[in-house]
């Protein structure tokens, strides 16, 4: 009788395991998408990736117009291109007030003329069902923007902000101060 309580213990913890092991993936492979429609401008995708009532917000998608139309305009201007989205992996997903939520560090380098800029922000993964993930920079959640949001959970640990890492032309780091 112990070995088949024992048997059937060890089975459920494999199977929680896959479970978490599984949900990781699927958090990872939308970010992939998404960053996939950033590298490629492919803007409306992209916002497709949006938390709804930040996509649905009347100034919202105002801001997103004036962000493609600034995007483009400085893309054939200076020839700015992203050169590389890179995600990172999803932390444990916790859940808060009927959202689970997670961070995935994410890596951005656009390329113009003159050189590089590389950003490392933290995305905040953000699912009602587990299966339709949204992400949103976790800077979104320090402005007004953050009413649209979804309460964070307390056990959810964000990173400080790091400095971007330019390099001009020849390659080398251009430090601001």
């Amino acid at each position: 009788m112990k070995r088949i309580f024992f048997s059937v213990l060890i089975i459920c913890f494999i199977h929680i395991a896959a479970s978490a092991q599984n949900m990781q993936t699927v958090i990872k492979t939308e970010a992939l998408k998404m960053a996939k429609a950033l590298a490629a401008l492919d803007l409306e995708t992209y916002a497709s990736y949006s938390w709804p009532s930040l996509a649905n917000d009347p100034n919202s998608k105002q801001m997103i117009k004036q962000g493609v139309d600034s995007a483009e305009k400085y893309r054939k201007q200076f020839g700015i291109k992203v050169k590389s989205v890179i995600i990172g992996n999803p932390s444990t997903v916790v859940t808060h007030k009927g959202v689970m939520q997670c961070t995935i560090p994410q890596n951005v380098t656009v390329e113009a003329f003159a050189g590089s800029i590389t950003t490392e922000t933290t995305l905040i993964g953000l699912s009602t069902d587990g299966v339709k993930w949204y992400f949103v920079d976790a800077m979104f959640f320090e402005r007004d923007t953050k009413a649209k949001l979804p309460e964070l959970s307390p056990k959810l640990i964000i990173p400080a902000p790091k400095a971007p890492v330019i390099l001009g032309a020849d390659g080398k780091e251009i430090k601001m101060n």
